[in-house]
């Protein structure tokens, strides 16, 4: 990694006694008033935080809304979409695609590149949108019309096709937007790019590993990647904290509370909860993998969060409490490959493979549901006039109000 930041580092309390073992060197980035940075939309890169809560600020529709519009393309829809100020929609495709929509859901520009298109674009605030690629590489476009600012391929791979383990290494798919306007990916390991697409640093795995999604952002700094059963935690320089292996692989990098605790789910069909010190908190068992994003609910106390909500291949979505215990739980008729979403007043939206869209209160009632033509793996999003984003197996972007 490069020279850090500036930070004077600082070392992070044993909370074991004698015993606890080394202690961590930990770089604390200087306070701020503006924790998330400044963005080109209301919802603007995935989990629509650095800290990937999944919350949004705005309100679900109290009953079952309409579809406004549908947008279709030629394959699977996996990602949530990005909102820009201006109402433009941005979404990724399979087809090898990055579409921007106007708020009427017609066609402002397409762009494509050479792979899947797996990510939800970030939108910056200096017009640019963000978007990685199976093709090894990041791409910086222009928001008003798709013009192609810059392209890089930071991994150390040789651009491969097909899927397996090497032609899969340097995928990019997710972009973390961090509060200095620095741009966080992680494909063979965890990079670090400066507005302007030059690389500040990268972290590389001991092993030869994918690290999957975006790398999480705390509000003191940390940088958490998933690199398949290992979650890294990094120093905003890209100096290494610790290092955390699970029993089976991790598909989602995790949520972070305001505390610190991480949330994130695992094949093993467990959730954990882990301190800022790497130590797992608790975990709770599911009856099946959790491979989606976890999100956090509003409220909290001393800095945590309110209820975190999992999804699993089990077909249920988990409410738990920050102690560890299942509040209450939601069962649908297919497997939860979609994160779920959290509004404004603690309501919560979850696709399923049974071809629906789910509201529920904060409670687990059932609020509503809306009926789609295939699984729904794409995570909903919703927009400040309450309009709901969802993206499917079929093909289709749907605006729903």
């Amino acid at each position: 990694p490069a020279p850090g930041t500036g930070a004077a580092p600082a070392l992070a309390p044993n909370d074991g006694g004698a015993d606890a073992g080394p202690r961590i060197q930990i770089l604390v980035q200087p306070p701020s008033s503006q924790p998330n940075p400044p963005l080109g939309g209301p919802v603007a890169m995935f989990r629509s935080d650095p800290q990937h809560t999944g919350r949004s600020p705005f309100t679900l529709p109290a009953r079952q809304p309409t579809e406004r519009w549908r947008f279709e393309v030629p394959a699977r829809i996996t990602a949530a979409p990005s909102l820009g100020h201006d109402g433009t929609v941005f979404f990724g495709a399979h087809d090898f695609s990055i579409y921007a929509l106007r708020p009427d859901g017609s066609l402002r520009w397409r762009r494509a590149t050479q792979d899947i298109v797996w990510g939800t674009p970030a939108l910056g605030s200096d017009g640019l949108v963000f978007a990685g690629s199976d093709d090894d590489r990041l791409y910086a476009l222009a928001a008003a019309d798709g013009a192609q600012k810059w392209a890089v391929a930071p991994g150390a791979c040789k651009r491969a096709g097909g899927r397996g383990p090497e032609g899969a290494r340097c995928d990019l798919e997710q972009v973390t937007l961090g509060r200095d306007g620095t741009l966080f990916v992680a494909g063979d390991g965890v990079t670090a790019l400066a507005p302007d697409g030059t690389v500040r640093w990268r972290y590389l795995p001991q092993r030869k590993v994918h690290c999957g999604g975006a790398p999480s952002i705390g509000l003191d700094g940390a940088v958490y990647a998933v690199c398949q059963d290992a979650l890294i935690a990094l120093n905003y320089d890209g100096s290494k904290r610790w290092e955390w292996f699970a029993p089976a692989e991790i598909d989602q990098p995790p949520a972070l509370a305001p505390d610190g605790t991480a949330y994130l789910g695992c094949d093993d069909r467990k959730l954990y909860a882990l301190d800022p010190l790497g130590q797992v908190r608790f975990s709770v068992l599911a009856g099946g993998p959790i491979r989606a994003a976890v999100a956090l609910g509003p409220g909290g106390v001393r800095g945590g969060s309110g209820l975190i909500y999992a999804a699993s291949y089990d077909g249920t979505l988990y409410a738990v409490r920050p102690e560890g215990v299942i509040a209450w739980s939601f069962r649908t008729a297919g497997a939860l490959h979609a994160a779920p979403l959290v509004d404004a007043a603690g309501s919560v939206l979850i696709g399923s493979r049974d071809n629906r869209l789910y509201a529920l209160s904060s409670t687990g009632r059932p609020l509503w549901s809306y009926p789609l033509d295939d699984d729904v793996d794409g995570a909903p999003v919703l927009g400040p006039d309450g309009t709901i984003y969802v993206g499917g197996d079929d093909r289709a972007l749907h605006a729903l109000r």
